[in-house]
């Protein structure tokens, strides 16, 4: 008898997804730890993520905990929401890499609970900041950065 479900269904996930990585890595190969192939990363990963994942499974049985918070919709769909909306903003529409980034840090902020037009303004400010640093002025990525660029 499943004592903690919480535990329970947390391994089972994690169980699926290193399962489902390490499979999915065993179509290409795997090299060696001293020349890694491209399945050698996700292989690893996936069977550390599949053990963890039984470990955490088996301890909803001995210890109590617990029953999960009902499935919360709205987060779930503004947050990958707003990855996608990057996507369309970046490229096809041609909005640029900064109004994409604002865009995306606002809707993903609609998300939560508490959502502050204040706080998610300033949030997104500083991530475009972080953003436009890393990929834009080291890595040299070729954005278009803004829609006149």
């Amino acid at each position: 008898m499943v004592k903690n479900k919480k535990d329970f269904y947390a391994g089972l996930m994690f169980m699926a997804i290193g399962g489902g990585f390490a499979l999915g890595a065993l179509k290409f190969p795997m090299g060696t730890a001293v020349r890694m192939g491209p399945a050698y990363f996700p292989t690893i990963l996936g069977s550390i993520t599949l053990i963890l994942g039984l470990i955490t499974a088996i301890r909803g049985f001995t210890t109590t905990g617990e029953d999960p918070a009902p499935f919360q919709w709205k987060p779930m769909l503004w947050i990958h929401g707003s990855v996608i909306l990057f996507g369309l903003l970046v490229d096809p529409l041609h909005v640029g890499f900064c109004g994409a980034v604002i865009a995306m840090t606002i809707a993903c902020a609609y998300g939560g609970y508490e959502f502050s037009w204040k706080e998610a303004l300033i949030e997104s400010l500083i991530l475009l900041a972080i953003c436009y640093t890393a990929f834009v002025y080291f890595l040299g990525l070729p954005f278009r950065v803004f829609p006149w660029s």
